[in-house]
């Protein structure tokens, strides 16, 4: 795949802004091999934009992962009975804005275009959507073997004594990259493969070492109406193959998406649209004009009786 510039194009105008989007998006030339997936942001993010919660800048979650992953199902374990793996079980965490190495996204365009501009904290700042042209032959599910190696990955400490440590991991994934008999004999993919055997007790004895260092894009089970709502799918992002406190930047300081030959991942290209700030409040009434409103993004219960209140309050 190569390195690939990311294409950035501001959005002007009022509420033919959205008429806009959906025109840039129909100009785009997208064969049969290819999925288009959304995901909106507040704002330019910066270091931290496109980047899973447990990586965010200014945190300790990633260095607690493994606590927050138990601590979310020690309080809540009813809430996890029908999640048969791990990936599973992220996802409902990421339901529920618990720190993981998952990043939204979504086969929806306007419920992207939502994300980026309702509730805005800053309304001088311009919003972000992001376009995404993923090879759909590299589309995994939430069962693939693959999704089980670095959905794991979370129950394994950053740092440990013993071997049992995402750190050793990284260290043999650089050390045996090219020879797969040996990496898997080492303790740190032992452990791994212990933690992928509580879920998978057929798990076949071989991991790729490429797989730890990947970001899959992933079909979840559609457990909740939100997901079922947004038709959403993740990222999900292994461990940065140079340093495993920092996140895998999609979007690399030159403007390119990273190298596909350094990180494993699906994605052909990327698209940045600015929605600029000052036409934003015109975006939101043509979204309400279509219908994509907070009951129709998030149809829980609370949410929608949340969203009747301030109607009609």
């Amino acid at each position: 795949m190569g390195i690939c510039k990311i294409f950035i194009f501001v959005i002007r105008g009022g509420e033919c802004q959205l008429e806009e989007v959906i025109t840039y998006i129909t100009t785009l030339e997208i064969n049969d091999n290819v999925q288009l997936a959304f995901r909106g942001e507040k704002e330019d993010y910066g270091d931290d934009k496109l980047v899973p919660s447990i990586y965010r800048t200014k945190t300790n979650y990633l260095k607690n992962e493994e606590i927050i992953y138990r601590e979310m199902q020690r309080f809540n374990d009813n809430e996890f009975i029908d999640d048969r793996t791990t990936f599973d079980k992220l996802s409902r965490m990421q339901h529920y804005s618990a720190p993981t190495r998952l990043l939204d996204i979504s086969e929806d365009l306007m419920s992207a275009i939502y994300f980026a501009i309702a509730n805005k904290e800053d309304d001088k700042k311009d919003a972000i959507l992001y376009i995404f042209e993923i090879d759909k032959k590299k589309i995994k599910y939430y069962d693939s073997d693959a999704v089980s190696v670095v959905s794991n990955l979370v129950k394994i400490p950053l740092d440990n004594s013993s071997q049992k440590s995402k750190r050793s991991i990284l260290c043999d994934r650089k050390k045996y990259l090219s020879s797969k008999k040996t990496f898997n004999k080492q303790n740190s993919i032992k452990f791994l493969r212990h933690e992928i055997r509580e879920e998978k007790p057929q798990f076949e004895a071989i991991i790729k070492a490429k797989d730890i260092t990947s970001i899959l894009c992933v079909r979840p089970k559609l457990t909740s109406n939100r997901l079922k709502a947004q038709k959403g799918f993740f990222l999900l992002f292994g461990l940065n193959p140079e340093d495993v406190e920092k996140p895998i930047k999609l979007i690399q300081k030159n403007k390119k998406l990273i190298d596909s030959k350094l990180v494993n991942h699906p994605i052909r290209k990327v698209h940045k649209l600015v929605l600029e700030s000052l036409n934003i409040e015109d975006m939101k009434v043509t979204l309400n004009k279509m219908g994509i409103t907070q009951p129709f993004i998030y149809p829980e219960m609370d949410k929608v009786a949340e969203n009747l209140k301030q109607r009609f309050n």
